[in-house]
């Protein structure tokens, strides 16, 4: 936590040191007021003046105190404007910084954390910790301050109960570090469950089609609540540990108060003490234990706060596993190469990849096929290196694909995910994702060519037409064909479509399929369907991460049991009529 504090607050100097200066200007006045009060009673009241004087008196020290409440309500705006500034400026600034990290990691460390838990961490930690500086800088000097204080000046009137202050002060604070050393662990396994009610609410609403299509609405409240009810609990544990802190500041403030009382009483008999001194005395015991009260708000407030932390630099101290080259030139006109390629999502994990060996040329339509799981959308990965091999080479263009600038590699290829993402805004706005200085003519080209301007040129508004977010409010075979459009508008030389035409009828799939056969690119077609691929210069039949089989249609029909069982299963034969 500190470690974040020094790197976000350097430009908030100023709102750290003045703030907590004019907090402790309202701190000094508060502490002289016990002060002044007990000079009223002593010599304002109980003193040998006359009525008027003693009217006069009391005036004179009151308006003194109404002075002192001015400057104190003053100092406390000053200090709380310099505290939001710092806050929100921070959290702005702690979040901006996390996002564009979290953006910097490969899809291994994406993996490791989760969507639901970077959410989290970009949201409630980062609010708990904009939390902990306000009160950084409005309460953590003036509390202690307001201890310290009172218990210096009850020397000042009466050093026998400036030792029960101290004493009072001492317990209170060993108290408080008890109960932060056993929350502070508790806080981090709460901010973690967390993470889980957020996962399970981020699978739900992107997923409330599938929930109600299946009825299981009661399951997943059910689910829910389980997660909900352990994260309740959790909390509850650690509310009652703080809880313990106000009953406990009050026994232990009570004590020193009937303490005080008896000693001044005592002390009042035999001439030590007047009454003036006895109602400071209680005024600062009154002082000190309101001190402690915020004291143990603070401790809840950082302990909270320095969990988020951790889970925040966690992200921060993660690197990237992809380091960038810096090539941006080819050495020859090859696009691809593998050679003996292995990978592994985690390390223990079974082959995703098992020793890969195949060579794309430049202009070829290349198919892969395969059953679920057999590492189609792995080998997607890879070609766009989303993810490091753990064996053997891949080379782009003749040179180890590790070696070139992301820029260049992103450049050269465009892909289709296998899931079709659109984001909110219009039709428009999402091609140009793919170039974002595309003519007009551009967006309708693509449109075109991807099967797209049959359905958007029926729309009211055409390319203008405004999307929900994720393009909920298109079917999966238009949000497939629009994502199309997006790669295709890019222009680059290399394609890659991740069983991106599975929601299209075969008419409409077979257009498509013609159309970019024309756009004379590198096309490498990632599909289930056997119809889809069968046409293809070069065919790779994966399972269970292992090439065991590649050439044409015609030659894995003789030679590849897998590809001909897949074949006859869909009731392919050989090759007829090209497309």
């Amino acid at each position: 936590m500190v470690k974040l504090y020094k790197i976000y607050l350097k430009k908030y100097k100023k709102h750290i040191i003045l703030g907590p200066l004019f907090k402790l200007v309202e701190a000094v006045f508060e502490l002289l007021v016990p002060l002044v009060i007990a000079r009223m009673i002593n010599e304002g009241l109980n003193g040998n003046l006359s009525i008027e004087e003693k009217t006069w008196f009391i005036l004179q020290n009151g308006g003194l105190l109404l002075l002192f409440a001015g400057v104190g309500l003053c100092s406390t705006l000053v200090c709380q404007f310099f505290a939001s500034r710092a806050s929100q400026g921070f959290g702005t600034a702690v979040r901006d910084d996390l996002y564009a990290h979290i953006n910097t990691l490969s899809f291994k460390e994406l993996d490791q954390f989760g969507a639901a838990s970077l959410l989290t961490r970009m949201n409630s930690d980062i609010n708990n910790l904009q939390q902990s500086v306000a009160m950084l800088i409005r309460l953590v000097v003036r509390a202690p301050f307001l201890v310290i204080g009172a218990t210096i000046l009850s020397f000042v009137v009466s050093w026998k109960a400036g030792l029960i202050f101290l004493g009072t002060g001492i317990a209170l604070f060993i108290v408080i570090f008890a109960i932060m050393f056993y929350t502070i662990p508790r806080n981090k396994k709460a901010q973690m469950k967390l993470d889980d009610v957020t996962s399970i609410t981020k699978e739900n609403l992107t997923g409330n089609r599938v929930v109600r299509a299946f009825s299981r609405q009661k399951y997943e409240f059910k689910r829910f609540v389980d997660e909900n009810v352990q994260l309740k609990d959790m909390l509850s544990k650690i509310g009652k540990l703080n809880a313990l802190l106000n009953p406990m500041t009050f026994i232990i403030t009570n004590l020193a108060i009937v303490g005080v009382l008896y000693l001044s009483g005592y002390e009042f008999q035999i001439g030590n003490l007047n009454q003036g001194n006895i109602t400071s005395l209680y005024n600062y015991l009154l002082q000190i234990q309101l001190a402690i009260m915020v004291v143990a708000n603070l401790i809840v407030i950082f302990t909270k706060a320095s969990a988020s932390a951790g889970r925040i630099q966690t992200v921060f101290q993660t690197k990237t596993s992809l380091l960038e080259g810096m090539e941006t030139t080819p050495k020859n006109d090859v696009p691809f190469v593998f050679e003996n390629v292995s990978f592994r999502y985690s390390e223990h994990a079974k082959p995703a990849i098992n020793h890969a060996n195949f060579k794309i040329e430049e202009g070829m339509t290349v198919g892969v096929i395969g059953g679920t799981g057999s590492g189609k959308t792995t080998l997607v990965h890879l070609l766009n290196r989303f993810y490091d091999v753990d064996e053997g080479t891949i080379l782009f263009y003749g040179r180890d694909i590790k070696d070139y600038r992301f820029a260049y590699l992103y450049e050269k290829i465009s892909v289709v995910m296998q899931k079709a993402i659109l984001f909110s805004g219009t039709i428009e706005s999402n091609l140009r994702w793919g170039k974002n200085d595309a003519t007009k003519e551009d967006i309708l080209r693509a449109l075109e060519d991807s099967m797209s301007l049959e359905f958007v040129s029926k729309m009211e508004k055409q390319e203008q037409t405004e999307l929900y977010q994720g393009g909920s409010n298109l079917s999966g075979g238009q949000k497939q064909r629009l994502s199309i459009a997006r790669a295709l508008i890019k222009d680059s030389p290399i394609l890659i479509l991740d069983d991106s035409s599975s929601a299209l009828d075969f008419k409409t799939e077979r257009n498509l399929r013609v159309a970019i056969k024309k756009l004379n690119k590198t096309t490498i077609i990632i599909s289930q369907r056997a119809s889809s691929i069968m046409h293809s210069d070069l065919i790779l039949v994966l399972d269970q991460g292992n090439i065991v089989g590649q050439g044409s249609h015609q030659e894995l029909i003789n030679t590849c049991p897998v590809y001909r069982e897949i074949c006859d299963s869909q009731d392919v034969g050989g090759v007829q009529n090209e497309f």
